[in-house]
């Protein structure tokens, strides 16, 4: 009886044991997945390369795509991207700047607001050695930067000029650009330079905006006050061809004028399916963000790289509108 009371506590003894080992076997196993997966495993977090990117004004859905494309391309390597929003501030970038340089990332990314003014961040990027690359806008102290990607701004003129040309027979331009980005006065510098030998074509004012719908809108509603005769606009992106649009249609004039401008955004495509707009010249974010990951990467492991990358122009007009995708940038 004695004996078998004693196999009895011992059988019991056994099944309470296998029950715990099991358990802790089943805890380990999960801790070491969570480790495993969220990269805490061997010192993996210490192997991720963190880089930072700095964007001029993504209330332009330019920027945000830019940023979606350099984003996906960095976590695809399973490292980590610093993103940051300047909203059209030179002082706010500067700062943003220097914070991500604190905070020990490894390359940057910058779409400059002000081409002159952010030399104190590409300054102190640079003391660090820090490799930096500049997308979208160049900047004027570029030997203080690793490679600059932008579109072929100054073709970007040169096409909406010679369209311009075959499509009318002569035009009196108003013309808004704006005057802290470099990219802005290569768009505009094309545009002149291919009318300057045509008399027919006649620039009889420019405005100067931040880039924005309501600035540019603001500018145009001057410029109608004023009296100033036009009946074509070029602006250098499709935010202000919006403003300058809402502006004419206000007046009750949009339907006199003929407006070029730069983007290719799905706005802008749409003013040329309504036939409210000529053509805008096609930029492709995507692409330009792909190559400023791939240069980042190049820099970083210090291979060799392109300094200057320029990412050509598609014009889009009502010949051609129908073959692109509406609902998205190129």
């Amino acid at each position: 009886m004695g004996v078998n009371m004693v196999e009895k506590a011992y059988i019991k003894n056994k099944k309470i044991i296998a029950v715990v080992l099991i358990n802790v076997i089943f805890i380990l196993a999960g801790a070491l997945f969570f480790f495993f997966d969220h990269g805490l495993f061997m010192g993996e977090t210490e192997q991720r390369v963190k880089v930072g990117a700095c964007y001029a004004d993504m209330s332009n859905s330019y920027f945000k795509i830019l940023n979606d494309e350099i984003s996906s391309a960095v976590e695809e390597q399973g490292d980590i991207l610093i993103a940051r929003d300047s909203l059209a501030n030179q002082e706010k970038q500067n700062e943003q700047i220097h914070l991500m340089l604190e905070e020990g990332v490894k390359a940057l990314i910058i779409s400059p607001v002000d081409w002159v003014l952010i030399k104190p961040a590409l300054v102190e990027a640079k003391k660090a050695g820090t490799p930096v690359i500049i997308v979208d806008s160049p900047v004027y102290d570029d030997e203080l930067v690793d490679s600059t990607i932008t579109t072929d701004n100054y073709d970007v003129g040169v096409q909406l000029a010679n369209y311009l040309m075959s499509q009318r027979r002569a035009a009196k331009i108003l013309l808004i650009g704006q005057a802290h980005s470099k990219s802005s006065k290569e768009r505009v510098n094309g545009f002149k330079d291919t009318l300057s030998q045509n008399h027919l074509y006649q620039i009889v004012q420019e405005e100067s905006v931040d880039g924005s719908v309501e600035t540019a809108m603001s500018q145009m509603e001057n410029a109608i006050a004023q009296g100033v005769t036009f009946d074509c606009v070029f602006t250098v992106n499709d935010n202000c061809a919006r403003g300058a649009i809402a502006a004419c249609e206000k007046a009750g004039r949009a339907d006199q004028i003929d407006f070029l401008s730069t983007d290719g955004s799905p706005v802008g495509k749409k003013f040329i399916k309504d036939q409210k707009m000529m053509a805008t010249a096609a930029q492709f974010p995507t692409e330009m963000g792909r190559k400023a990951v791939e240069t980042m990467y190049h820099a970083i492991q210090h291979e060799d790289f392109e300094k200057k990358i320029l990412v050509p122009v598609k014009l889009i007009t009502q010949y051609t509108i129908n073959s692109y995708d509406m609902d998205k940038w190129q």
